[in-house]
């Protein structure tokens, strides 16, 4: 695949390097200048704060092994998600991939990887991402994007129409207010809308989940919180 197609392909995506070694990031960036393409070096990632979760990928280069601080800043931040895909750059793996599965690692590439396989592996990850795309929430629930199944553990939430729609939308807008002018727009499309006919819907969804699942936010719209 050569360097235009690479380009085009991520165009759309938003991807985050984190690396500390300056010639590394300067071959990337001399392909990818066009992309949505963030660059931090590895003492300095705190600073993206809640902005981390925006990213479709994440590209660490560990050479420094700076993996373990990258966990402790978050977690006592409490401002990431965890649940955005990591291609991990190491000297070599670490025989413990606990610290692996905590930071939702993907894969794991040999310090000297080439720049045309890492970025193979990234339209690999990032395919995979789009036929998988599971959404995490609290007590066990996730949501299938492509299946439109809510699912807690192995068990099916069964769901009528109207509400896979609205948990989708909700879904798409992880943690985020949607409004209803958004829902009656997106859910019901056009069709006899009332906030009663919302509320009823929120309080079955609720009845098949816990009371927390969908929460009301200032009577504006509903939040869906993911873990």
């Amino acid at each position: 695949m050569n360097e235009v197609l690479i380009k085009e392909s991520l165009a759309t995506k938003s991807l985050l390097f984190i690396s500390d070694d300056s010639f590394f990031v300067e071959d990337i960036k001399r392909v990818l200048n066009d992309s949505n393409v963030t660059f931090f070096e590895n003492n300095k990632f705190y600073l993206l704060n809640s902005e981390i979760n925006n990213f479709d990928v994440i590209i660490f280069d560990n050479r420094s092994n700076n993996l373990k601080k990258f966990l402790d800043v978050y977690q006592l931040t409490k401002s990431y998600r965890f649940d955005t895909p990591i291609i991990l750059i190491e000297n070599e793996i670490d025989e413990d991939i606990e610290l692996y599965k905590v930071l939702n690692i993907y894969t794991v590439l040999e310090k000297d990887v080439k720049k045309e396989f890492l970025f193979r592996i990234i339209l690999i990850c990032l395919n995979f991402l789009n036929t998988n795309k599971k959404i995490q929430f609290e007590n066990g629930y996730y949501f299938d994007i492509n299946s439109e199944e809510l699912f807690q553990g192995k068990k099916i939430i069964k769901l009528t129409k109207i509400e896979k729609k609205l948990i989708k939308l909700l879904s798409l807008n992880p943690n985020s207010l949607v409004s209803y002018e958004d829902i009656a727009s997106e859910v019901w499309k056009g069709k006899v809308f009332s906030i009663y006919s919302l509320r009823n819907v929120i309080n079955h969804i609720r009845e098949k989940t816990d009371e927390t699942f969908i929460r009301n936010f200032s009577n504006r719209g509903y939040i869906l919180n993911t873990i």
